[in-house]
């Protein structure tokens, strides 16, 4: 990958990028995601609309969709280092190595300030998109969960899945209202004057032991007590009653993602005289959501989505994200660096611009493998771009790199990409 086409990071002001929140997110839609798994996110929300779950908002699958990006964008812009966002894609770090000349003094992002921004989308950035995918694709076995025991009298016919920030829980005796558990099973009226809680689920897209999954979820019922505001109206703690009967026992659950890997697999697709890259995508036919029970109130869902899978869609949707916040950035003509790239083009580039020259400015290992991780990732798919490497270190990837691995399995200078026993079987089509 050769650096982006520059003339310098653009001087433009960045104005009004959190007030679009909202247009980020209606800008988006499932073609975001590959199909396979755009199809089981849709299917997941449409499984809970037609059962009766309830979400913060929207009514049908894309809406519910985008509402769940525009909460985590939401997070995003709210976070301390939020704007640094902004900042990546407007001034971007110094565009060489050695001291910052003084005359460029809050022109260009500090080595502190870039080390800051690379690492706030490398961790919370990606996170947040990888966690709503997680929650969505949580929905669909959950309601099959809850209908189960319904049928077999375990809960009773009123038991209905809420998800989300539908149900908030105070951080504290008497605190603020903030997000509870990501799934509650509750039997509640709007017009009612109390609320049970038959059910609580945590959902995580990453590896966590069963003792620490159970020590959150236990937290989440000690909130619980204090009060609970569900879709908007609040219910004080004596109002919140909890288990079916008058046992007090809550239905627990964890929802994980499975541990398989994406494949390592490429080749060039030489047709077009372009040579695309085309990467191998997995086989998922034969995989299915896993509902175990863990003990008479505990129960574990291992969704057939691996943490490899969601973190990468969560990658493409953190460049499609930094793409939408550099058109708004480099809406007007003079605020753009790249006069002939449409806002959208300029914000692409901007991103890979300022993780290119970040790389320059890495100041430890640490630094460097942060931002090759995200330079890979957006330009070679995570597959590929996260497991590029020499030995343990990450390396920057190059197209003629790849073309030696298709051709020899490593490169001259013992630069490989990594692969795992755990990866699934894979289609050569491209997704």
């Amino acid at each position: 990958m050769s650096p982006p086409t520059s003339s310098g990071p653009g001087a433009g002001a960045a104005v009004g990028v959190g007030r679009h929140r909202s247009h980020l997110a209606q800008a988006a839609g499932f073609d975001l995601l590959g199909s396979a798994l755009a199809e089981d996110v849709r299917s997941s929300i449409a499984d809970g609309l037609a059962s009766g779950a309830a979400f913060h908002s929207g009514t049908r699958p894309l809406a519910v969709f985008r509402a769940s990006l525009d909460e985590a964008i939401r997070d995003i812009q709210t976070h301390r280092r939020g704007k640094l966002i902004q900042r990546l894609l407007r001034d971007g770090p110094y565009e060489d190595s050695g001291e910052i000349p003084s005359e460029l003094a809050g022109k260009r992002l500090t080595d502190d300030e870039t080390a800051a921004a690379v690492a706030f989308v490398h961790s919370h950035l990606v996170s947040c998109f990888q966690g709503a995918l997680a929650e969505l694709l949580s929905v669909g076995p959950c309601v099959r969960l809850v209908r189960a025991l319904v049928e077999s009298g375990r809960l009773p016919a009123a038991a209905r899945l809420l998800v989300g920030d539908s149900v908030l829980a105070p951080r504290a005796a008497g605190g603020q209202f903030a997000k509870a558990a990501d799934l509650h099973v509750l039997a509640h009226d709007l017009d009612a004057a109390a609320v049970t809680v038959l059910g609580v689920a945590e959902v995580k897209s990453y590896s966590r032991t069963t003792r620490a999954a159970s020590t959150q979820l236990t937290q989440h019922l000690d909130r619980a007590r204090h009060g609970l505001r569900v879709q908007g109206r609040a219910y004080p703690p004596e109002r919140v009653r909890f288990g079916p009967g008058n046992n007090g026992r809550v239905i627990q659950v964890q929802v994980r993602t499975s541990r398989w890997k994406l494949p390592r697999g490429f080749s060039f697709d030489d047709a077009s005289g372009k040579y695309l890259l085309v990467g191998e995508t997995p086989a998922l036919q034969d995989q299915d959501n896993v509902i175990e029970p863990q003990g008479h109130d505990r129960w574990r869902i291992t969704l057939r989505w691996s943490h490899e899978a969601l973190a990468a869609a969560a990658y493409d949707i953190s460049f499609w994200y930094m793409e939408e916040v550099g058109a708004v950035l480099f809406a007007e003509p003079d605020a753009r660096p790249w006069p002939e790239m449409t806002p959208e083009e300029a914000g692409r580039n901007a991103a890979k611009q300022a993780l290119y020259y970040a790389i320059l400015r890495a100041r430890n290992a640490a630094e460097a493998e942060s931002a090759v991780a995200l330079y890979n990732t957006y330009g070679f798919g995570y597959a590929l771009g996260m497991n590029f490497r020499n030995g343990r270190r990450r390396e920057m990837l190059w197209p003629e790199q790849l073309r030696e691995i298709a051709a020899k399995g490593r490169c001259a200078d013992g630069c490989r990409i990594a692969r795992s026993r755990l990866e699934v079987p894979a289609l050569h089509s491209p997704n």
